[in-house]
């Protein structure tokens, strides 16, 4: 939701879309009429090929804390700045943020109260809403996301479904990257605009969009991104087909991304309008809804969700036994992708350390764990291993020395319904001058 500054930029031989202005629209496809009544779940069919690796389809009356963080101050402090660097008028808190008859709600509504952050003084706002992330419980690296959201009608409203690099803390705004699958402008209200922006030398950027010609603020739709190592393409309700595809080898979008969803107002998304501007009448509330949010992976194998695979967020999701010290998240020598990854050392002195995560309630199949090595030095043993209970033996891929990033696996291993897995590293070091090193990064759990 981050937008450029200025226009005219050209970015890796492409003509960036700047401030999310789309081709205009040419005449659509024949569209299904989409009226104002109550709608079911939105039918969806990711095509052949497509295995759901994680979804989340909001059913109860509570949000899902493992999966999801709710921002409460318009201080963002993944990205460390005041009103999220557009200029939005709204202060989010959790009370917008609300579960309820299966959907995901943002509830945004007009406010007297001028809140505002302590590290962003004067920067008072006038709206209360919803914004809510993933990073460091899902993220991922490619696929196909997609979810079905109704957005608010009405001058001002700018409701967004976008992912931003799971190293964002460490490599910034826009070095992490930004893939934004849904903003929607009052303006324009038959467009689904998207956009990409990374670094080249500086900001770099990319737009396209999609129209079916109604308005999307009228009903619910699918919005999706499909994203692999060499293109990114965006899809409204499946079958209409951004205006470009984005053939693509940044960095920024070979990493896992995390999930975001928001609901803003105003900003340089509308020219910084004046709060009286935005179309939300004292008392009344306009609100985004979320049917579900799906993330979709291509072949037969699935890649499962993992909280902090990449090591990115410290040592959050992963628990220790043993030297507790020899484990620690860092950045020596540079990450697999991101700048963080897991290290198994000490100065001298021995030691033995099991780094893991546990995966419960998984569907009846074979599994097997994945990731990227870096190794050197003297152990008695380094076993990159996965196991279906706690005193079970393991699956082991024992370690060799490997000069740079290496990618190993486990043996496979079957689980049964309702199963569990725990898995990481474990390993065991003499005593030594402190060049006895292991470096891991990406872990995956693949379902075959």
């Amino acid at each position: 939701m981050k937008r450029p500054t200025r226009a005219g930029l050209v970015a890796a031989g492409v003509l960036a879309t700047l401030s999310g202005c789309s081709p205009e629209p040419e005449t659509p496809s024949e569209a299904v009429a989409y009226g104002q009544t109550t709608q079911g779940e939105r039918a969806y069919d990711p095509g052949a090929g497509w295995n759901l690796t994680w979804q989340d389809d909001f059913t109860g009356t509570a949000l899902n804390g493992g999966a999801w963080t709710v921002l409460t101050s318009n201080w963002d402090p993944v990205t460390n700045n005041c009103n999220f660097g557009t200029g939005e008028l709204e202060f989010p808190r959790a009370q917008n943020v609300v579960v309820r008859d299966g959907k995901l709600v943002l509830i945004a509504e007009r406010t007297g109260d001028n809140p505002t952050d302590s590290r962003c003084p004067g920067n008072y706002r006038s709206f209360y809403s919803g914004r809510l992330h993933t990073k460091g419980k899902v993220e991922g690296r490619y696929g196909k996301i997609v979810a079905s959201i109704k957005i608010p009608p009405g001058y001002g409203m700018w409701p967004a479904f976008w992912t931003l690099g799971s190293n964002i803390s460490s490599a910034g705004w826009p070095g992490a990257g930004e893939i934004d699958i849904l903003e929607w402008k009052s303006t324009e209200p038959t467009w689904m605009k998207s956009a990409l922006h990374w670094y080249n030398g500086g900001q770099a950027d990319w737009g396209t969009g999609a129209s079916r010609g109604v308005d999307l603020s009228q009903d619910f739709h699918t919005y999706e991104v499909e994203w692999n190592a060499n293109s990114i393409v965006f899809r409204l309700d499946r079958d209409f087909v951004s205006t470009a595809t984005f053939g693509h080898n940044e960095t920024e979008f070979q990493q896992p991304h995390y999930l975001i969803l928001n609901l803003a107002m105003g900003g340089n998304w509308y020219g910084h309008p004046a709060p009286t501007a935005i179309d939300l009448p004292w008392g009344v509330q306009k609100t985004m809804e979320v049917e579900w949010v799906r993330w979709y992976q291509p072949g037969g194998a699935q890649s499962l969700g993992l909280t902090n695979p990449g090591f990115e967020q410290g040592m959050t999701g992963w628990s220790t036994w043993g030297t507790e010290a020899a484990d620690l998240s860092e950045t020596y020598n540079g990450g697999h992708s991101g700048s963080y990854h897991l290290t198994h050392w000490t100065a001298g002195t021995p030691f033995e350390t099991w780094t893991y995560q546990t995966k419960s309630g998984l569907a009846a199949g074979t599994y097997k764990l994945r990731a990227w090595v870096r190794k050197g030095g003297a152990f008695n043993f380094a076993r990159f291993q996965v196991k279906t209970c706690g005193s079970c033996a393991p699956a082991v891929a024992n370690l060799g020395t490997y000069g740079g990033w290496t990618l190993v696996e486990t043996p496979a291993v079957s689980v049964p319904a309702n199963g569990y897995l725990e898995f990481g590293l474990h390993s065991n070091a003499p005593t030594h001058d402190g060049s006895s090193f292991i470096h891991l990064d990406d872990v995956e759990l693949i379902r075959l």
